[in-house]
């Protein structure tokens, strides 16, 4: 761990040097094209404008040609490449909105351009987010005091295991909850009564109802879970992953 303030640009080369290896250098100078366009409207000191090219920007990989030419910035074919590319640039797009409105609040001078690059560089949230604004990411990467609290390593890696064993677990549902092995085998089938074959099928079709209630939440849960480990490793507080579906309330919880 480097302490200070050269532990958030040890963060910054390495996560530019980790996109640089994954996508190239090409769309390197993209997210940067994107990220000192919102920093010179955010010199304006102007909420309204900053909003305006943030959401003009996003808009552009909805709109032809500038999808098309985005598209273009990055080469290869391999499986995560769209995914990677409009996580990347999205995700950067929201970050920079974060700087630009903070540096509008900012009283005396702005912030400086290196600072949103440190911010947009992290690379656990890089490619899929949470997005912590950049009020809170600048004061918790740039603080000296790295000390933890009683028990909290401990707490980290029962999280990690946590989050392991639901990857297991989701693994294993998808692999097995189509019931494979009972078309296969129809022995079992045969000496099982009417009764209990209904009552299977409708556990098996409540069970697989369910679960398509919240796959998209565990998706989520565990996505941004194993990313909240790794970054409280370096010390920092990231948001909290989103709720399960069958736990909210009311819609505020969300």
């Amino acid at each position: 761990l480097v302490a200070g303030s050269y532990r958030s640009l040890v963060f910054m080369v390495y996560g530019m040097l980790a996109v640089f290896t994954s996508m190239g250098w090409a769309y390197v100078m993209l997210i940067l094209s994107h990220c000192v366009l919102l920093y010179s409207i955010s010199l304006v000191k102007l909420r309204w404008l900053c909003f305006i090219a943030g959401l003009t920007t996003l808009a552009t990989f909805k709109m032809e040609p500038f999808i098309s030419w985005q598209a273009g910035f990055v080469t290869g074919n391999f499986e995560l490449r769209p995914l990677l590319f409009y996580g990347g640039c999205g995700f950067t797009i929201m970050r920079s909105m974060s700087f630009a409105l903070e540096n509008c609040e900012k009283k005396d001078g702005n912030y400086s351009i290196l600072e949103l690059l440190k911010y947009n560089f992290y690379l656990p949230f890089f490619y899929f987010g949470p997005i912590m604004t950049f009020d809170k990411f600048y004061i918790q990467a740039n603080n000296p005091n790295l000390t933890r609290k009683d028990g909290e390593m401990w707490n980290i890696s029962l999280q990690g295991l946590l989050h392991l064993g639901v990857i297991m677990i989701v693994a294993a549902l998808l692999h097995f909850m189509y019931i494979l092995t009972i078309p296969s085998d129809m022995k079992l089938l045969k000496n099982i009564s009417d009764w209990a074959l209904g009552m299977y099928a409708f556990t098996c079709i409540l069970g697989l109802a369910y679960l398509n209630l919240v796959y998209d939440w565990v998706k989520a849960a565990v996505m941004f879970g194993v990313i909240n480990t790794i970054s409280r490793l370096d010390h920092l507080d990231p948001p909290k992953p989103p709720k399960c579906i069958t736990m909210l309330y009311v819609f505020s919880e969300t």
